[in-house]
């Protein structure tokens, strides 16, 4: 039990109930009874807030700015934010555990980071402090059971907090519409549709210069999980009733892989370009006519802007995922569902913490944090918020998607907010709308469903001794899949997965496949799937 203030004090327990409590801390009143919830206290608690480096310098810090005073104001909660640096940020969560500096409220989006902690034992149950003292996240709840059952840990408790996001794209597949006219090509509908167009582009000079210096498509970034994800090549598939490792997608995608590189189809160095960089740069000096893109809205306008800059007659559409044998497939998209948080075990007020967690969760935050303050940053036109001063919202509101970690967000999408402050009068903003409505169509249908049998977020935590065996084999197959494309005729698509397999074999990958069919058969009935984030039910609180 907790007093309101969520104050640790010395308290005498049955034995059953002492390992709960102990962890949880309680408040027992003079009379054996629980003690007045209602006694004023501060309510200060430690929550960790990302470092992006994109805030406008005179808006302050991650830690001290103006919505940090609003959420102190408006919440009656003494907030402090710990910053972490967005790119190091479970590195620097160790540090912090390890010296007992963590915040109360750790906010990251790593599962697997998250599944660590509660292995580790770092983190405390939610779901008494929930069901007494959370009204708001308890609704978001009962309304979206998927974001219970991917905050349950194997122990039957649920240890993390998360947000509704709806849903949205992620991944896509943009195609030079301009080439294709230029070619008199029709967009590709099958992967061998793909890789004759792919070849076409980088052979027949769509660009016209006279030059042999265009791409068919990226290698590098995440073209990779694009084409796996057309050949369904995501390691892990289900077959009569079991999760298998699959070899014979892993092949057809290595396959497709070898035939591009060896018609030098692609950049032939792409295995230098570690982060993509290079062939970003490529796409936007109008030199790739196939461009594997993983980004939010605003990412895509920035990045089209300056192709038509450096291109102005380059015009590009997103298009499907080709099909191939295995059935027509869609890349990663946006989470619908997302843990987001979870409870330093060593918290002093975890009530609060709920608390926070509440506020943070009601609507009219939400809608503060992709708003901003009405009057100031928007007004209401026919009940829909309409932007006042583009300058003034992209100073001081545009950076607040690190306080839209928790609870409901998805009244208005990233995605759709994004739209919704286009000009739509400007051409160009026309056409980037007409480019985000198509792709939304075609990556989020269960007609085209995602590649995997949950998404990568999704996945299973394997148990550290399982997790070092399924890593270090794997290294060992890219190594294989690596110098397979680069080895023309000589290594065979045949021969690599033949080696590839004896890499598992002889890496005791028979373990990792035995935990996953162990796994599966624990939990079929109680985990996210991706035939689940296609239920109708779902899309329809969404409106999509």
């Amino acid at each position: 039990m907790f007093n309101r203030n969520g104050t640790r004090i010395a308290c005498t327990v049955l034995p059953l109930a002492a390992a709960w409590l102990a962890l949880a801390g309680c408040a027992i009143g003079p009379d054996g009874q629980a003690a007045d919830p209602s006694v004023a206290g501060e309510h200060r608690i430690t929550v960790s807030m990302y470092d992006r480096g994109n805030i406008p310098e005179e808006m302050g810090t991650p830690t001290q700015n103006m919505w940090v005073d609003w959420v102190r104001d408006n919440s009656g909660i003494d907030v402090e934010y710990v910053a972490i640096p967005r790119g190091e940020s479970v590195p620097k969560f160790n540090i912090l555990l390890a010296s007992n500096e963590a915040p109360d409220l750790i906010t990251e989006y790593d599962s697997e980071f998250i599944h660590k902690l509660y292995n580790q034992k770092q983190i405390m149950p939610i779901d008494e402090l929930i069901e007494t003292y959370s009204t708001e996240y308890k609704q978001v709840l009962e309304k979206f059971p998927i974001l219970k059952k991917l905050s349950t840990q194997p122990d039957g408790h649920m240890y993390a907090v998360g947000r509704v996001q709806g849903y949205f794209p992620f991944t896509y597949l943009f195609i030079r519409e301009d080439w294709l006219d230029k070619l008199e090509l029709d967009a590709p509908r099958t992967t061998e549709e793909l890789l004759r167009i792919a070849i076409a582009f980088a052979k027949q000079d769509p660009d016209g210069n006279g030059l042999d210096d265009t791409q068919g498509i990226n290698m590098s970034g995440f073209a990779p999980d694009v084409i796996n994800s057309m050949f369904q090549n995501t390691s892990w598939v289900l077959e009569d009733g079991e999760i298998v490792r699959d070899w014979e997608r892993a092949q057809a995608a290595l396959q497709f892989k070898k035939a591009l590189f060896d018609a030098d189809a692609i950049d032939r160095d792409y295995l230098t370009d570690k982060n993509g960089r290079k062939a970003e740069q490529d796409f936007l000096k109008g030199k790739i006519g196939l461009y594997a893109f993983a980004g939010n809205a605003k990412e895509i306008y920035d990045a089209y802007a300056r192709l038509r800059s450096n291109v102005p007659e380059a015009v590009i559409a997103p298009i499907a995922l080709p099909a191939s044998p295995f059935g027509q497939f869609s890349a990663q998209f946006n989470p619908p569902f997302q843990l987001s948080g979870v409870i330093n075990a060593k918290a002093n007020d975890p009530v609060s913490v709920i608390r926070y967690i509440d506020f943070m969760s009601k609507e009219t935050t939400e809608a503060t944090f992709k708003y901003g303050l009405e009057g100031v940053h928007y007004r209401l036109d026919n009940g829909v918020p309409v932007t006042i001063d583009k300058d003034k919202y992209d100073k001081e509101v545009s950076w607040l998607g690190d306080f839209r970690t928790i609870g409901p967000q998805y009244h208005t999408t990233e995605f759709e907010k994004y739209k919704q402050d286009l000009d739509l009068n400007k051409p160009f903003d026309r056409e980037v709308d007409d480019l985000l409505n198509e792709a939304l169509g075609l990556y989020i249908s269960p007609e085209r469903p995602y590649a995997g049998f949950t998404l990568d977020r999704y996945m299973p935590a394997l148990p550290n001794e399982i997790e070092f065996i399924d890593s270090n084999a794997e290294r060992a197959i890219l190594d294989i899949w690596n110098r397979a494309i680069l080895g023309g005729e000589a290594y065979s698509a045949e021969q690599a997965v033949q080696d590839a397999r004896k890499a598992w074999e002889d890496g005791d990958g028979a373990q990792v496949e035995q935990w996953y069919r162990d796994w599966y058969k624990e939990n079929k009935d109680k985990w996210v799937f991706t035939e689940d984030l296609y239920d109708v039910r779902i899309r329809s609180e969404f409106g999509k």
